[in-house]
């Protein structure tokens, strides 16, 4: 089967947008369909040799041009390179398109079938990016999201939500019917395959190592992170470290979190792993946003557990206490994170292994590789 894969943003492993993206890449892969690529350049070389072929689209700089496409809600940078494309659509047994922004490809797709991944319910999350950054961009964004996810939706053959509220919001917003929308949650390739043996001879006191990931320059992240800190962090009085490790803090994330000695911040970094690797416990404060947190799975990748909010674990299958923690006010998170610490060696063994389980069960890549050849393999 030959199928084009459309997107805003390339697969990468720097962003939760790019690790789904690339969740559709392998889940395509592994069932052995052709795939071509329309989208951003792609860095990671490995990923871009999955692709059969890939046409890059080139970002304008064209001031007046940006201006005037976006009377037509084109926002996108790209927009003015997708025209210059010369591609028979019609020579592709598919199109599956991530995100619901590029409702400019409509014209041109003609009848091929046409599957969309909705990361998130992209009104929704638009309103909520301009609540956090007023600025002209942002207020153009939010006012052109409904009309374009509309126009997508609405085309579209069938759509691919990451959680169960993600499908009811849709329904709700768009008037569909709730059968053309199947739920793929968030399922990324397994990082640890088994836990290292019990150590039961080791019982030396160390200090707790906690972890938090993400986009550090986005509002709904650095703010729970701080409140986190503030609030829950700064009161915990056992041996304890943080690590945060994200992209691009802002000056006053990176000032702020200086002045605190247990906790250090790496910016940027090129590879999560060490990171992971290192940490005892994964901590998710997030109180809004949209979609659902990539984050989390890469915690449970690790065989990490998870002290996190509801909102963090939207479209997880959770067992409160028994492989993470669901929390939602401070002495909640405080108490939580007390509990795993006064765990003896075994105990935290089966909550990391009953994490790692859930992983396997529900989140890892065969699993999302199996529901995309259930929905693609019907198409004809």
């Amino acid at each position: 089967m030959k199928l084009l894969q459309i997107t805003p943003e390339p697969p990468s492993l720097m962003s939760g947008g790019g690790i789904v993206i690339k969740q559709t890449l392998l889940s395509l892969v592994e069932n052995n369909y052709s795939v071509d690529y329309i989208g951003p350049e792609i860095e990671d070389n490995s990923l871009a040799e999955l692709y059969d072929t890939t046409y890059y689209l080139s970002p304008s700089n064209n001031i007046f041009l940006r201006i005037f496409d976006t009377l037509f809600m084109n926002t996108n940078r790209r927009y003015r390179s997708w025209l210059k494309l010369c591609i028979d659509f019609s020579a592709y047994d598919a199109i599956v398109m991530d995100f619901t922004k590029l409702h400019y490809i409509l014209k041109r797709i003609g009848n091929t079938p046409l599957f969309v991944r909705v990361h998130n319910v992209e009104y929704d999350y638009s309103q909520n990016n301009y609540r956090h950054h007023r600025n002209l961009f942002n207020l153009i964004d939010a006012c052109f999201s409904r009309p374009r996810e509309q126009l997508i939706v609405k085309r579209a053959d069938h759509l691919i939500a990451l959680t169960e509220k993600d499908k009811n919001r849709l329904c709700q917003l768009y008037h569909i019917p709730s059968e053309k929308i199947a739920v793929i949650p968030v399922c990324i390739p397994q990082k640890t395959t088994h836990l290292p043996p019990l150590d039961t001879q080791n019982h030396a006191p160390h200090p707790l190592r906690m972890l938090i990931t993400g986009s550090l320059w986005y509002g709904s992240n650095y703010e729970g992170i701080l409140w986190f800190i503030k609030n829950i962090y700064s009161r915990l009085l056992i041996p304890k470290e943080l690590c945060i490790a994200g992209a691009h803090p802002t000056p006053e994330f990176l000032e702020f979190v200086k002045k605190m000695p247990s906790i250090t911040i790496v910016n940027t970094p090129e590879n999560m792993e060490p990171y992971f690797y290192n940490a005892e416990l994964y901590i998710a404060p997030i109180f809004d946003g949209a979609g659902m947190k990539v984050k989390v799975a890469e915690a449970l990748s690790y065989a990490l557990p998870v002290v996190g909010t509801s909102h963090a674990f939207e479209g997880y299958a959770i067992q409160n206490g028994s492989n993470s923690y669901i929390v939602d006010t401070i002495d909640d998170f405080e108490k939580s994170i007390l509990d795993y610490y006064h765990l003896d060696e075994n105990q935290r063994y089966n909550m990391r292994l009953s994490s790692l389980q859930l992983f396997q069960s529900r989140y890892s890549l065969k699993r999302s590789a199996d529901l995309f050849k259930k929905l693609i393999g019907g198409i004809g």
